[in-house]
């Protein structure tokens, strides 16, 4: 909740001291650091797409300036402004997935990380969706069991006999997948209006206020599923801890805040 707190202004979370075996270190900071640095980039786009949105008196971005697009008369709503909005939701949209891989390697469940989904991740078979997986289905761990249910709430409940987006536990669910698939590999058009548009011509339509709030929504549940992922892990070093031996030899590394250098671009 916002209010006269200065941590208001900032995105301290990231993810605890943790530890490994085996010498090697697994790339889980520089990861999480990209996830976290594609959503506040996202959640920037967002926030640029309202300022200039194609609805209000603004004068247009000169990026805009003698680019010839045809009137088809079913109301289109093309700008920079626009495709900001567009860019956000597909890169928040496109964090599950790196959620996934995130959750594959830290816990080591042994898929293949270019076939892992948040909707599939859960169970000891991704593609048939039986069972949990045996390294999930009994951890006493309540931030993943949060991630979980959230991943039902964004993608519909992952089920071999149902495996449509339509059984999702939150209503908009279906919705979002639907405009994903639709940015992806389809064509989808941001409207003014959707008076009088046509459904039927190959062509996906959305009005864009509708849109902006499908694009804060998923903003809003990626944010979450960020944190949760976080709480996750900070559990299970929890546990880790709780269970290291007497004898176990800890070798500490600590890293610096990274300093960025390239702001200006």
């Amino acid at each position: 909740m916002l209010g006269p707190y200065s941590i208001a202004a900032s995105d301290p979370l990231h993810l605890p001291s943790h530890t490994f075996t085996g010498g090697i270190v697994p790339p889980l900071l520089g990861w999480y650091n990209q996830m976290k640095q594609e959503f506040v980039s996202a959640r920037l786009l967002y926030h640029q797409a309202m300022e200039a949105a194609p609805l209000d008196d603004r004068p247009q971005h000169f990026a805009d300036d003698e680019v010839r697009l045809y009137d088809t008369l079913d109301y289109p709503a093309f700008s920079i402004g626009a495709e900001r909005l567009r860019l956000a939701f597909r890169t928040a949209y496109g964090l599950l997935d790196k959620i996934a891989g995130f959750l594959n390697l830290y816990f080591e469940l042994g898929n293949d990380p270019n076939r892992v989904d948040l909707r599939g991740i859960w169970y000891a078979n991704p593609r048939k969706r039986r069972s949990l997986h045996p390294k999930i289905a009994d951890r006493q761990n309540l931030a993943l069991r949060g991630l979980y249910w959230l991943s039902f709430d964004i993608l519909g409940e992952a089920r071999e006999a149902a495996d449509d987006p339509n059984d999702a536990l939150a209503p908009e669910a279906a919705h979002l997948n639907t405009l994903r698939n639709a940015l992806e590999h389809r064509c989808l058009v941001l409207t003014i209006e959707t008076f009088g548009a046509r459904n039927d011509d190959g062509i996906e339509r959305e009005e864009i206020t509708a849109f902006q709030h499908n694009t804060e929504r998923i903003l809003e549940l990626v944010h979450e599923a960020l944190m949760l992922l976080s709480l996750a892990m900070h559990e299970e070093e929890m546990r880790k801890l709780r269970h290291r031996g007497p004898d176990a030899l800890i070798l500490k590394a600590t890293l610096p805040v990274y300093r960025r250098a390239w702001d200006d671009l």
